[in-house]
C-alpha cells in the first residue's frame, strides 16, 4: 500500500472548536507528491496560501505531472479550478499571490535553453493569462533561481554566470510587478568577491533587491542592496570565519529574512575547520538606511550547552557527544521588535530506505538592539519513512504578536496527533503541548501533508491528514483552534 502514486481522495470538512461537526459534503481532490522534488531544501513548502478572511488558493499537482490553482471559500465551497498547461518536464519553481491574481513561476528546458515561465491566474474569476515568458538562459548555466515580495506585487527571477569550478562571477535577470509587466532588467557584477557557492535573494515590496553572499572560502559574508534608481549597490560585508582562539572556523550554515519595513536579518552557523565540531551562532542586523550592520553577542556551542540539551532529550537512549544535523529553519521579528532565531535537527540514516527525522529545536532571541534576551529547547521525536521523507514531519509556524504558534505531527503518550505549541516570545516559556484531537491514522502511511498547513489567524489553521478510520483517503480540514 506504501505507493505515493496513489490518488488520494481529499475531502473538504470544517470541524469546529476540535470537534468532528461536518459543515460541508466531501469534495474529491487528488495528491500527487513530485518524488524527484530535493528532500532537504523544498522549492515549494507553501501549497495553501490564504487571499483573504473568507478564501485560499490550493496548488495541486496531478497524476500526469500537470498542475492546477483551485480557489476555496472559508466555507470549503469551491470557487474554481483552474489547469495549468505543464508537464512532467516542468518543475515549478513559485507560488505566490499578490491582491489580484495567484502566479506560478515555471522552469522547462527546449534544446540549448532554460526557460522560466509565469502563469497568471485572476483570483476572482480563475481565468489563466497566456504563459509569459520570464527568463532565458543557457542549459550550461546553474539553474536560475526566483525571489518575489512578501505582498507578491514583486518578481525577481535571475540566472548566473559562474566559472569552471562553478563559483560565481556575476548574476542577471528581470523585476517584474504584480502583473507580471517588466519594471527592469537586473545585472548583479560580483568580480570583487572569490570563491562565491551561493548566493540568498530577497527582494522587498517596493522592488529593492538584497543579495546575501558567502564568500572568501565560506568565511565572509556580503549583503549588497539595489534599488530601482540607482544601478550602484550599497553594500555591508563582514568576516564571520577565521581563526579564533587558535582554531580555524567556517560558516557552515546561513538564513536571512527581509521584515516587512525592509530590515534585513542574517544569521550563521559556523563550525570548526579541523573536526566539524559546531563553533557558534551569530546573528546580525543590516540597517540599510542608517549604514549600520548590528552585531548579536555570538552564541558558542559549549559542552556544557550539549548537556543542557541532553539532560532534556527522553528518546534517545545513547545521548548525542556532539552537535549534528542542525540548521537553521526560520528568522521571526515580534510585534516588540525581538528577533527569534529557530535552528532544527533533521537527519536521514543514509540509503533509499532510511527513515527520515525531524527531532530538538533550539530557539535564540535577542531583543531590538540585538543583545541576547534568552535560549530555550523544544524537544520533539519525529519519524517518517523514506517515501514521505519531510512531508509531515517537521512544523508548520505562525507568529502573532508576542506568541509563537508551531504546529507538528507527533506520538505524545501514545496518542498520534497534530499538536499546538505556544512559545511566549517575551519570556521563551513554551507552553504543554496540546492534541488537535483530529484522531490521525498512525498505520505508517502518509497522514499528513504539512505543505498544504495555512495560517489564516491563531485560532484559524487548515490541515491535510488522513484520520484514523476504515477510508483510506486525506482531508482538509479547517480547524478552530481554542
Amino acid at each position: 500500500m506504501k505507493n505515493l502514486f496513489l490518488t488520494f481522495a481529499l475531502a473538504l470538512i470544517v470541524v469546529v472548536s476540535f470537534g468532528q461537526s461536518r459543515k460541508k459534503g466531501n469534495i474529491p481532490f487528488e495528491y500527487h507528491p513530485n518524488l524527484t522534488e530535493d528532500r532537504y531544501n523544498q522549492r515549494i513548502t507553501n501549497k495553501t496560501i490564504p487571499t483573504g478572511p473568507e478564501e485560499f488558493v490550493i496548488l495541486s499537482r496531478k497524476a500526469n505531472g500537470s498542475y492546477a490553482v483551485e480557489k476555496y471559500m472559508s466555507g470549503l465551497d469551491q470557487q474554481w479550478s483552474t489547469a495549468l498547461p505543464l508537464t512532467i518536464e516542468h518543475t515549478v519553481y513559485g507560488f505566490y499571490a499578490s491582491r489580484d491574481a495567484a502566479i506560478v513561476v515555471a522552469h522547462t528546458k527546449t534544446g540549448a535553453t532554460q526557460q522560466l515561465h509565469g502563469y497568471y491566474i485572476d483570483l476572482a474569476s480563475g481565468a489563466l493569462k497566456d504563459k509569459q515568458l520570464l527568463q532565458e538562459s543557457p542549459v550550461t548555466n546553474r539553474e536560475p533561481g526566483i525571489a518575489f515580495s512578501q505582498d507578491g506585487s514583486k518578481l525577481l527571477v535571475f540566472h548566473y554566470q559562474a566559472d569552471a569550478n562553478y563559483k560565481i562571477r556575476s548574476m542577471s535577470g528581470a523585476l517584474y510587478d504584480a502583473k507580471l509587466s517588466k519594471i527592469k532588467n537586473t545585472n548583479y557584477n560580483l568580480n570583487d568577491l572569490r570563491d562565491i557557492l551561493s548566493v540568498d535573494v530577497q527582494v522587498s515590496n517596493s522592488g529593492e533587491q538584497y543579495l546575501s553572499l558567502i564568500s572568501d572560502n565560506m568565511n565572509r559574508l556580503t549583503v549588497r542592496q539595489y534599488n530601482l534608481k540607482d544601478p550602484k549597490a550599497r553594500v555591508m560585508s563582514v568576516l564571520v570565519g577565521g581563526v579564533f582562539n587558535g582554531k580555524k572556523v567556517y560558516i557552515m550554515d546561513s538564513r536571512f529574512k527581509l521584515m516587512a519595513d525592509n530590515q534585513l536579518y542574517g544569521a550563521v552557523i559556523t563550525a570548526e575547520e579541523a573536526t566539524g565540531l559546531y563553533h557558534s551562532l551569530k546573528a546580525v542586523k543590516f540597517d540599510f538606511e542608517n549604514e549600520d550592520m548590528v552585531f548579536a553577542q555570538e552564541f558558542r556551542f559549549t559542552d556544557e550547552f550539549l548537556a543542557k540539551v541532553n539532560a532534556l532529550n527522553k528518546s534517545d537512549e545513547k545521548k548525542p557527544t556532539r552537535f549534528v544535523d542542525l540548521y537553521l529553519s526560520d528568522l521571526f521579528r515580534t510585534t516588540d521588535n525581538k528577533l527569534i532565531v529557530l535552528a532544527e535537527k533533521k537527519y536521514t540514516m543514509g540509503g533509499k530506505t532510511s527513515p527520515y527525522f525531524a527531532k530538538e529545536m533550539l530557539l535564540f532571541a535577542y531583543d531590538e538592539y540585538m543583545n541576547s534576551d534568552w535560549n530555550s529547547v523544544l524537544m520533539k521525536n519525529q519519524q517518517a519513512p523514506a517515501e514521505d521523507a519531510f512531508s509531515g514531519i517537521s512544523y508548520s509556524a505562525y507568529l502573532n504578536g508576542n506568541t509563537l504558534n508551531l504546529l507538528t505531527l507527533e506520538e505524545l503518550d501514545g496518542k498520534y496527533d497534530l499538536y499546538l505549541r505556544q512559545i511566549d516570545t517575551k519570556t521563551g516559556q513554551t507552553s504543554e503541548p496540546k492534541g488537535v484531537r483530529l484522531n490521525v491514522a498512525n498505520d505508517k502511511e502518509l497522514a499528513y501533508v504539512k505543505d498544504f498547513t495555512a495560517w489564516f489567524s491563531d485560532k484559524d489553521v487548515s490541515v491535510v491528514v488522513r484520520p484514523k478510520k476504515r477510508e483510506a483517503s486525506l482531508k482538509l480540514y479547517h480547524i478552530q483552534l481554542k
